[in-house]
């Protein structure tokens, strides 16, 4: 699920703001006083995660007005079923088909709407044929907003809330028993069930309701009808007093993150930790959050990454929202050349003052005017002859274990790299790559350069012309010239990466990796059972082979 239009009208500063073609990722670039936090608030507005306040009105105190295309994949629909959202229904066709009635503006798999604020606290969710959908609200993502505080008690409160039971979750929104879609109003009649089963049989919520019914039976029903007496009597009201009970179980559990150090004999609260650390804390805990594919849709919003971060940890930073950008969509504002390198140019917008001076979108965005500001250089290219780009970590140094078998001076007496340079990107078409190329211009590189990419099980001759089309059109758009890129600069992998040139059991056994070649299917089955079938990889494998791999030999027999 992922807004792939934006419109912001009359919020803060900006009077009519557009962005369009929104990936998984949206970079706001800019310098100060520009509206980039606020492109950020408006979309937290939109989501239900930011309450407009007076200040956030124009002089002329118009309604806000932010109008989103919300884009959904088969999976979204799929965990919207699975979570009743919109509806109740039970069987998918009925589910959708009233998702669809409920949601008329959903068509082609996007959702259209815009969000409605006035400045007496209405807000309306305007879909083109309800003046206010109330069912908008319910499928929005989930809305993780860091700003420059970094806040991190809220953030961590609405994380961990997800990490515990389902069944806890329902016990803290109070809901319906048979339809948690509704919420519980104690008629009390899922107790005939509920009798019917043994101890073992009944789970948490089911407890707790039989704890509330045994408690109001005991007390709260002849009481109340003890108070009804006399109120009836002594006032001549011809109402009826009615109690519930609340069992406030939100707070009778709750999740606290602490910080254990091997100096320190008592943990103390992750709240404490520096800012810089909170943010890498936050994200990790985003990360992990995201690791299971069976969440609901988020959205993460965060204001300046770099704050309170060394570089190195700026680069850190930069790679875990590049891994989140590929299981949810991320916003964020930066300028920090160091957050842009794993990202391509299509995510990136540059916000400016316009010639009255308010925010706006610049319509063709200056890649190489961004990269000036953001204080890229070429020094890295000095004193090389020959650069590979790669687009993993470790690809760097399992090349020169390649490229020494060619080629005897690949190192100098200090073991660096001599006269050649590896690149590591996250992807051949990222800002990183793009930025290094530029400049392989300004060192006379020019086309003394290999770009190594993954194979990804795709066709090798349509990656290759994809790429070399692809820089074609930067270097259309650019001023300064990119070197050309041809078939010859670029290198697609046979296999789907880098590390499966290395995953011969036979040698790896002869380098004492292994013990022998039967231990690498030993373990891979292992890791197959552990959790490899659960990946996106793993399922679509075995989609592809009509079966599991349930023993070493069906590894063997599909290698």
């Amino acid at each position: 699920m992922e807004i792939s239009f934006l419109q912001i009208q009359n919020f803060k500063s900006i009077e009519n703001m557009i962005l369009r073609d929104i990936e998984s990722a949206l970079i706001l670039v800019g310098q100060n006083s520009v509206g980039k936090s606020s492109i950020l608030q408006a979309v937290a507005a939109a989501m239900g995660e930011y309450l407009p306040s007076a200040s956030d009105f124009n002089l002329q105190k118009q309604n806000i007005e932010i109008s989103v295309s919300l884009s959904l994949t088969s999976r979204d629909l799929e965990l919207l079923f699975h979570a009743k959202k919109v509806s109740s229904y039970k069987r998918w066709d009925s589910w959708y088909r009233d998702f669809c009635q409920k949601l008329p503006s959903f068509q082609k798999d996007v959702l259209t709407f815009t969000y409605i604020a006035n400045q007496n606290g209405s807000i309306r969710y305007h879909d083109g044929f309800h003046k206010n959908n109330r069912y908008i609200p319910q499928l929005l993502p989930s809305v993780y907003f860091l700003d420059s505080e970094r806040n991190l008690e809220k953030v961590q409160r609405n994380l961990l809330s997800f990490t515990e039971d389902d069944l806890l979750n329902q016990m803290r929104m109070d809901c319906c028993l048979f339809d948690p879609m509704k919420k519980c109003t104690h008629c009390f009649s899922c107790i005939g069930l509920l009798n019917r089963k043994t101890p073992e049989e009944l789970n948490a919520f089911e407890t707790e309701k039989l704890l509330e019914y045994k408690l109001y039976h005991m007390n709260l029903k002849d009481f109340s009808g003890k108070v009804n007496q006399y109120f009836g009597k002594n006032s001549g009201y011809h109402g009826e007093i009615i109690y519930n009970l609340t069992s406030h179980t939100g707070d009778l559990f709750q999740v606290q993150g602490y910080i254990r150090q091997k100096n320190q004999e008592d943990p103390f609260p992750v709240s404490q930790l520096g800012e810089g650390m909170r943010s890498i804390y936050l994200l990790s805990l985003l990360e992990a959050y995201m690791e299971d594919e069976e969440r609901l849709p988020a959205l993460l919003l965060m204001e300046d990454p770099e704050i309170f971060l060394h570089p190195q940890l700026q680069k850190t930073s930069s790679e875990i929202l590049y891994r989140l950008s590929k299981k949810c969509q991320v916003i964020f504002s930066t300028h920090s050349p160091n957050l842009l390198s794993p990202f391509n140019s299509r995510q990136i917008r540059q916000i400016v003052l316009d010639e009255k001076g308010l925010p706006s979108v610049r319509e063709k965005t200056s890649l190489s005017r961004v990269l000036e500001d953001l204080g890229y250089s070429a020094g890295d290219l000095l004193g090389v002859d020959f650069v590979f780009i790669v687009e993993g970590k470790q690809d760097k140094s399992r090349l020169p274990l390649l490229l020494e078998k060619y080629y005897s001076e690949i190192y100098n007496e200090d073991g660096s790299l001599s006269r050649v340079s590896i690149i590591t990107t996250n992807s051949c078409t990222n800002i990183k790559t793009y930025a290094n190329l530029k400049y392989m211009n300004q060192v006379y590189l020019k086309d003394q350069f290999l770009m190594i990419r993954d194979g990804d099980g795709k066709d090798h001759e349509d990656l290759v012309r994809s790429l070399c089309r692809y820089y074609e059109e930067r270097n259309l758009e650019d001023v300064d010239r990119l070197p050309r890129v041809t078939s010859k600069n670029v290198l697609v992998l046979k296999y789907y990466s880098f590390e499966n040139y290395f995953l011969n059991p036979e040698v790896m056994a002869k380098l004492g990796i292994l013990p022998e070649p039967e231990a690498f299917y030993k373990i891979l089955r292992e890791k197959w059972t552990e959790y490899l079938h659960r990946t996106r990889g793993g399922r679509h494998l075995v989609q592809i082979l009509g079966q599991d791999l349930k023993t070493e030999e069906d590894i063997k027999k599909h290698m």
